[in-house]
């Protein structure tokens, strides 16, 4: 243990001082997998598909990368609606209904909310490597509780994007292979119908009983527990949380399977919430250890308020600390005495 709180504090060390850089390069990696998962949708209307061939993909993600390296959250989001609007391009009702609803989105949350938006990303990077059990951890340890809205739009997102799209538009294949060649005129003739019928297919998805109303109620129920359990005044009340966090989304989603017998693979489920809360513990180690044996209560009041303060110290350890002794023998005063020399213990 000594040595792992030393390899710690090492790499603590070397993170802040190369913060700066590292910082930067992590955003842009965030931001290069962000545009090749948009870019691999692939309903590009087939009139701009040689503009998007002509530069190559990889080129095309490193600079939206770039893009969302240096730009701030709420303007990368604008880039990520009409890059998304753009790979549904090739059925307009399609894109218009992505358009207006990630608009809706940012308009409504995400422009006002800039930090706790990326819980969105999160969530659907977290789905993409089969991962999402972390996400509400790690939303209920650093977030507060509003961090609900938009893991649940996460959620809602990865779970309905290919059933919704699929519903607004029973011949979206045709649509799609015949985009180039629909008349501006007749598409905007036929839009205000297209998008009541994907209005209809939304409210009915929204309404209905599906997988993902549990997997939200259940992340959302966990977000709310691990943020009020983690800011208990108790000793480690952040593994805690998150012992309990891993502990409700089994149960929860177990009783969801028994309630709506569900497709969700309980076994996957299981490891799935095991790594996630191994790798909320991990974060949370890195994050900070606490020294509960020195931790103290501090009394004080002024004029108008009595304050009882608990104070924790962080343990801090830069090398490794080690107790020697050393035994040697006491020589007698006397040398005629034969009595056993005497030991004595340096510390």
């Amino acid at each position: 243990m000594e040595q792992l709180m030393v390899a710690r504090e090492e790499i603590v060390k070397f993170f802040k001082r190369f913060e700066v850089f590292i910082l930067p390069t992590l955003k842009f990696i965030l931001g290069y997998f962000v545009f090749s998962s948009i870019s691999s949708i692939g309903h590009v209307n087939p009139a701009i598909v040689p503009f998007t061939e002509a530069v190559s993909p990889f080129v095309t993600n490193v600079l939206f990368g770039l893009l969302f390296t240096i730009m701030p959250m709420s303007l990368s989001w604008i880039v990520i609606i009409f890059a998304v609007t753009m790979q549904f391009s090739a059925n307009i009702e399609a894109a218009s209904a992505v358009f207006i609803f990630l608009l809706l989105v940012f308009l409504f949350y995400a422009r006002m909310a800039t930090k706790e938006s990326i819980l969105i990303i999160f969530t659907l990077i977290a789905f993409r490597f089969n991962i999402p059990y972390v996400v509400p951890l790690l939303a209920g340890l650093y977030f507060p509780v509003t961090a609900v809205i938009p893991v649940t739009v996460g959620v809602f997102i990865y779970a309905q994007v290919d059933g919704l799209f699929r519903m607004m538009s029973p011949n979206f294949a045709a649509a799609a292979a015949a985009g180039a060649d629909r008349d501006i005129a007749e598409i905007l003739t036929e839009l205000p119908t297209a998008l009541s019928e994907v209005y209809g297919n939304i409210i009915g998805i929204l309404a209905a009983p599906e997988t993902w109303i549990y997997t939200a109620v259940i992340f959302a129920m966990v977000i709310v527990l691990v943020h009020f359990v983690s800011r208990m005044a108790i000793d480690f009340s952040k593994e805690i949380a998150i012992g309990l966090g891993c502990a409700m989304t089994v149960f929860g989603f177990i009783i969801s399977v028994i309630a709506a017998s569900g497709p969700i693979n309980l076994g996957t489920m299981i490891l799935g919430t095991i790594v996630g809360g191994i790798l909320a513990i991990v974060i949370r180690f890195f994050d900070g250890v606490l020294d509960y044996q020195r931790a103290e209560t501090v009394h004080f009041e002024d004029e108008k308020n009595s304050y009882h303060v608990r104070i924790v110290p962080k343990v801090i350890m830069t090398k490794s600390q080690r107790s020697v002794k050393r035994i040697r023998p006491q020589l007698p005063e006397n040398p005629l005495d034969n009595d056993p020399p005497e030991t004595q213990e340096d510390e």
